[in-house]
């Protein structure tokens, strides 16, 4: 429902193959919400359905499936530690992606089933968490959208 554009650009720009995409369990996603004591949002239950696993070379080199979701809130406090920054995470803050240990993205659980996106970059100078996107759905479509000018600029080379 959230995704079907998502998945359908990846498939049809040939950015992946469909059996790239390796979901998760439903059984996991209720694990993992178990674990974390929260309800995910809907489209973000969706994500992990169709890729929570594995999406090929799509999102790679990102620590955003399934393996690390235990970690990313740990490693994005770590972060902000480090760099000093002076606002903390909302209390209801869900990292979903960690990119290379210096930029992280995440949503808050109490602003829907398809909740807008936020972001926080090592080296920007930031004074406050920016709101990427509208909705999670929509950060992956963007997402999409570089991985495919990305791979037409290699392509040209």
């Amino acid at each position: 429902m959230y995704l079907d554009r998502v998945k359908n650009q990846l498939i049809e720009l040939k950015l992946i193959r469909e059996d790239e995409l390796v979901g998760c369990t439903r059984d996991e996603v209720i694990a993992i919400e178990e674990q974390l004591g929260i309800s995910l949002p809907r489209a973000y239950q969706e994500f992990l359905l169709s890729m929570g696993r594995s999406a090929g070379k799509f999102l790679r080199g990102s620590d955003c499936f399934l393996n690390h979701l235990p970690q990313l809130q740990e490693w994005a406090v770590e972060l902000l530690h480090e760099n000093n920054f002076a606002e903390s995470l909302p209390e209801d803050a869900f990292i979903f992606l960690m990119h290379q240990g210096y930029q992280f993205s995440f949503f808050r659980l109490s602003e829907g089933a398809d909740p807008p996106t936020y972001s926080y970059c090592e080296g920007t100078h930031q004074i406050s968490f920016i709101k990427s996107h509208e909705s999670f759905s929509e950060f992956l479509v963007t997402e999409v959208e570089i991985h495919a000018k990305y791979l037409m600029a290699v392509a040209s080379k």
